[in-house]
């Protein structure tokens, strides 16, 4: 086969594994691979995923990357309440739960981090679509609860002051979402301690 036709066969998807490959050209020839890196036509994400070079790569792009080259996962964490507009800052590193072991990730496009949980936290996940593509991301407050429930280092005010979490934007979406549901879901007393802070920060601002 040549290139063209792998092209015109992957050329909106934003990253390839080879198992696709070798569904959709029985046969294939994974020496093609060495050959199209080395001209600059595809570029290896990880072992078994890769990328057409000339595609562009934005937000959206990344997190389909980071659902598909370890899965089962969803984006959540500080991509996600950045997404959500509910921390400040901008994250060059793209963080996910998953039921996998805890594992990094470095690419050409960007870092690629996890964190594990339990099958029973993996929830409160929805679907965003991008163009004929969907990622998985935690809707807004799960994003905060994961940060919390792993974020060891963080147990007083003064520590939660610190993510400076937008918080009138939280209150809005902790109207669609509400915190006690998740609560009995983490089952977590240091959890709930965080979040009885939280509540305290909520009513103050």
């Amino acid at each position: 086969m040549n290139f063209l036709s792998f092209q015109q066969t992957f050329g909106d998807v934003p990253v390839i594994s080879v198992s696709e490959m070798e569904k959709y050209f029985p046969g294939f020839d994974r020496n093609n691979l060495s050959r199209w890196q080395d001209k600059g036509y595809l570029e290896k994400i990880r072992n078994g995923f890769y990328r057409l070079q000339k595609q562009p790569v934005d937000q959206d792009v990344l997190f389909l990357m980071a659902g598909k080259i370890y899965a089962p996962s969803y984006v959540s964490l500080e991509s996600a309440l950045s997404y959500y507009g509910l921390i400040p800052e901008g994250v060059f590193t793209i963080t996910s739960i998953s039921t996998l072991k805890t594992m990094t990730f470095e690419t050409p496009i960007g870092r690629f981090a996890y964190r594990n949980v339990k099958k029973a936290l993996f929830f409160g996940v929805r679907l965003e679509r991008s163009g004929n593509y969907a990622y998985k991301i935690a809707n807004p407050v799960k994003a905060l609860l994961d940060l919390l429930y792993l974020r060891t280092d963080i147990r007083d005010k003064n520590q939660l002051e610190g993510l400076r979490l937008n918080l009138p934007a939280l209150k809005a979406y902790l109207e669609e979402y509400p915190l006690e549901p998740y609560l009995d879901r983490f089952d977590s007393k240091p959890l709930r301690e965080k979040v009885s802070v939280l509540q305290k920060m909520l009513i103050s601002c």
